[in-house]
Formats: C-alpha cells, sequence, structure tokens
C-alpha cells in the first residue's frame, strides 16, 4: 500500500512539472510570435491614393485647379523612416529641376535627400511641417504635402510619372530591393528584430531605419534611394 501511495505521488510530480514546462513554452512562443509580427511591413502596408502621379524618386504630385503642382513625399518612405524631427528646405521662389534635391529629411541629426518628382518654381512651401515636421508622417497626403511648385515642363515630365496602379506594381521592386539592403546590414544584439533576413523568408518592419545610425543612412541614400528606377 506504501508501495502504492508513493508511485502515486511520483507520478503526480510528473505531470504537474509537465504542465507547468507546457504552460512556460506556450507562454514563450507567445511572445517570440509577438515581437516578430508587431508592425510588420510589407506591400499592403503602403498607401497608395488614387488621383496622385507617383515618381521613382519617392513623392508624389498633384495638379491642382490653378495648374500648379502640389508635391509630397510617399508612404513607402515614410513608413522606412519613421518619425521626421526637421526638415532641410528650397527657399519660396527657387527654381527645381526634376531630378534634383529638393528637402532633405531628418532624423535625430541622420537625414535623407529627396529628388524633385517635376522642373518648376517654388510658389509657396507649406508653413505647417516646418513648425511640426510630424505632419508628413501623419498626413503624407493631406496637410504634409512639402511645396506647391509652378511646372516648367510638365507636359514633358508627366509621361515619366506613375498612376497609382502602376505604381503599386513597381513598389514590389522596390521591396524586394529593400530587404536585400537590410539582408547585408549586420544586425547587433540590440536590434534582434529589427529585420528578418531575406533568404529565412522574412519581413521587414516599420521605421526600420530608426533603429541604425548616420552610417547606415549614408548607404540607404546611396545604394537604394539614389539607385532607384
Amino acid at each position: 500500500m506504501v508501495i502504492i501511495i508513493i508511485v502515486a505521488f511520483i507520478l503526480l510530480c510528473i505531470s504537474v512539472d509537465a504542465l507547468v514546462q507546457y504552460s512556460r513554452q506556450k507562454k514563450s512562443k507567445a511572445i517570440n510570435f509577438s515581437s516578430i509580427t508587431t508592425g510588420i511591413f510589407n506591400e499592403s502596408s503602403v498607401d497608395v491614393p488614387k488621383g496622385l502621379y507617383y515618381d521613382k524618386s519617392h513623392t508624389w504630385a498633384f495638379m491642382e485647379r490653378n495648374g500648379f503642382v502640389k508635391i509630397g513625399i510617399d508612404d513607402f518612405l515614410i513608413r522606412i523612416t519613421g518619425n521626421i524631427n526637421k526638415l532641410k528646405l528650397k527657399e519660396q521662389g527657387e527654381k527645381i529641376n526634376k531630378g534634383e534635391a529638393v528637402l532633405s529629411i531628418i532624423q535625430n541629426g541622420k537625414q535623407l535627400t529627396i529628388k524633385s518628382p517635376i522642373s518648376g518654381i517654388i510658389k509657396s512651401i507649406n508653413k505647417q511641417i516646418i513648425e511640426n515636421p510630424t505632419i508628413v508622417n501623419s498626413s503624407t497626403f493631406n496637410e504634409g504635402w512639402i511645396y506647391t511648385i509652378e511646372p516648367t515642363n510638365w507636359t514633358r515630365e508627366l509621361q515619366f510619372l506613375l498612376i497609382a496602379d502602376v505604381y503599386k506594381e513597381w513598389l514590389k521592386n522596390e521591396f524586394s530591393r529593400l530587404k536585400d539592403f537590410f539582408a547585408t546590414i549586420r544586425l547587433s544584439n540590440n536590434n534582434e528584430f529589427a529585420t528578418i533576413i531575406l533568404q529565412d523568408g522574412g519581413e521587414i518592419k516599420e521605421n526600420i531605419l530608426a533603429d541604425y545610425g548616420p552610417e547606415v543612412w549614408e548607404d540607404f541614400q546611396t545604394k537604394f534611394i539614389n539607385t532607384s528606377m
């Protein structure tokens, strides 16, 4: 009888221990899954409103009734950089050419230079974004516009701009290039989930550039922004 009781007690202890281990494993898996999937950045994440024209410089353009063109930064780039702290802008009245630097976005001293989608003369600058640059993040296609431009070569340059559906198709290649770029960045222990390497079939998280220093931003400028085609 004593032996039976001892055996029963041992089996009970083993069952309880197994249950605890199983519970811990489930909890651990749930935490890891959450850390990987939160804030995933992929093709379905990008907002591409119809009615605008898009440029491969990751900018957008919209001609208003008065013939002036509003331009801004596309949602793809905004979701990569994260919150913008400061902007370097041109002056009102300056002439700009398509493909030339038109502004720089800055985050804690790190910056990217953006090229103009069209040629023209800057007629106005959005004062709201000067006072509060994060509007570019929160309202990219509305209050977050950058300049109003009087176009000087609109008819010719229009053929190089893309409508929404065509732009979405083009972005597929940009996502591929983006994954390739970050797959080459060496991950540190402090940002273990900053990216999941392309070869592992993973995704990129939103605001990924915020995790990196100025050296990576410089590489992103020369190896990604400046080579978009």
